[in-house]
């Protein structure tokens, strides 16, 4: 099968491409096979992009879909609430099928939103029934995505060993690995989601990594890099172990030392920034700041939807805004050693140079994010031999129309509802603006009924 993407404004992504007005993107089968004007495509079926934007589909590092039944309870949370509530309270609840509901409309909501690939961190999977049911309703979804299979957390009762001490399942993993996600190049493919050095002691840490690699998965880590981390040199530690590297991801970071993230950027290792969450109750600036200052390839995501909005759009925007804030702040704090003279009747504003554009945030969200994943060969960009999960949004709704640079129009002023097309590995699951699943009002109430499960006497939940 061979389709044609044309009449619309494509923006490849790639690193050094140009954005081309009026171009056309020509599929066949699951790739792209080639981008241009004036395509040699008979036979091909046309996609009617016009007036729109033809771009890769946005690609989530980070989202605990599994957590979609717990949506807008934790947004003015603070402190330790989301542990003690979230993981302590409503977590241990879950069944097996409220990670299936929960996993499979958090991945529709991402589709609907122009995301193609999501990084899946599941650390709600209690049992092998809970894995599987999550791995279930991400398969279902038709999302291209990676599952991070991850560990719960619970508060050790007496005589039980605490959780740090605890090496990652490495049965679950050769479980996955030999049986439903044992290729790299599926729809659904798999990591290990380990605790790192802020979660578990150094043996711990040995073990995981290890794992991770005798299996090629890429591993992932929740940190901060706090005084109450486990391994208290943290990455400089798990460096001179020999354990970064290319193959490691790590999400939040927001009080890692400058030298540490050094470390962590030259070895090639991604990291994650989920400024939404994290400046909720934390007063670093992300490290996604801090990394494109190095020189690095910043990755961003949502994070939980307990807390804040877990779309991709949404996400950007934030990014953006909390990066001018700080830059700002920093250029503010530059120049004040030597002040210069404010033009009158202005508002005397002494930033003169934007330090973050709009096209490198969508850079972000898109090819760094897909590089993130280690994933970057496959999607990400807009190049031929790629695969074709490609988003089409259009610019002719209210809130769109007129909106003309295309970065801007993206990050600034599109929501869910302009998303026109969206396209998975040549397969269409969003058209004409409307989600093709099937059965959506009844998988809309049994995610109601699971919440009304999950969140029934709750203490701190309305």
């Amino acid at each position: 099968m061979r389709r044609l993407i044309k009449g619309g404004t494509v923006l490849p992504m790639e690193d050094g491409s140009a954005i081309l007005p009026g171009g056309e993107v020509l599929i066949e089968h699951d790739r792209i096979l080639a981008i241009g004007h004036a395509l040699d495509a008979a036979g091909a079926e046309v996609i009617d992009a016009q007036g729109g934007l033809v771009m890769p589909g946005l690609v989530n590092a980070h989202l605990h879909s599994w957590q979609t039944a717990m949506r807008g309870i934790g947004g003015d949370w603070a402190g330790t609430d989301y542990f003690r509530i979230a993981h302590g309270a409503i977590a241990p609840r879950y069944r097996p099928e409220d990670l299936r509901i929960g996993t499979l409309v958090g991945a529709l909501a991402q589709l609907e939103a122009g995301v193609t690939t999501l990084f899946d961190w599941c650390h709600g999977n209690a049992t092998p029934e809970h894995t599987d049911a999550a791995l279930d309703g991400l398969m279902q979804s038709g999302l291209r995505a990676v599952f991070g299979h991850g560990t719960v957390k619970p508060k050790p009762k007496p005589g039980e060993t605490h959780f740090s001490q605890v090496p990652h399942p490495a049965a679950e993993i050769r479980r996955l690995r030999r049986g439903p996600l044992a290729s790299d190049d599926a729809l659904v493919t798999l990591a290990a989601c380990i605790l790192g050095p802020d979660y578990s002691t150094l043996e711990v840490c040995r073990a995981d990594f290890a794992l991770a690699r005798e299996y090629g998965l890429l591993s992932s880590a929740h940190v901060w890099g706090n005084s109450n981390r486990l391994v208290q040199g943290g990455y400089r530690t798990i460096a001179a172990e020999g354990l970064l590297g290319p193959d490691h991801n790590l999400v939040h970071g927001t009080y890692i030392d400058d030298d540490e993230l050094r470390i962590i950027v030259d070895s090639g290792a991604s990291v994650t920034s989920t400024a939404a969450a994290e400046l909720k109750s934390d007063v670093r600036e992300p490290l996604s700041c801090r990394v494109a200052r190095m020189g690095g390839r910043p990755s961003i995501a949502p994070d939980s939807e307990v807390l804040n909005g877990g779309s991709m759009l949404d996400c950007m925007r934030f990014a953006l805004q909390a990066h001018r804030i700080f830059n700002n702040n920093h250029e503010v704090a530059r120049s004040s050693a030597a002040p210069r003279p404010l033009e009158v009747a202005t508002p005397g504003s002494p930033i003169q140079t934007i330090t973050l554009r709009h096209e490198t945030v969508l850079h972000w969200a898109t090819l760094n994010n897909a590089r993130a994943l280690r994933m970057d060969h496959r999607i990400g960009s807009l190049v031929p031999g790629k695969l074709a999960d490609i988003i089409v949004i259009g610019r002719d709704s209210l809130g769109m129309i007129g909106a003309r640079d295309p970065a801007q129009a993206v990050i600034q002023f599109a929501s869910p509802a302009d998303v026109r097309m969206v396209m998975v590995g040549g397969r269409i699951l969003k058209q004409d603006g409307q989600l093709l699943h099937p059965g959506l009002a009844a998988l809309k109430a049994r995610l109601l009924e699971s919440a009304g499960y999950l969140l029934k006497g709750i203490e701190g939940v309305a």
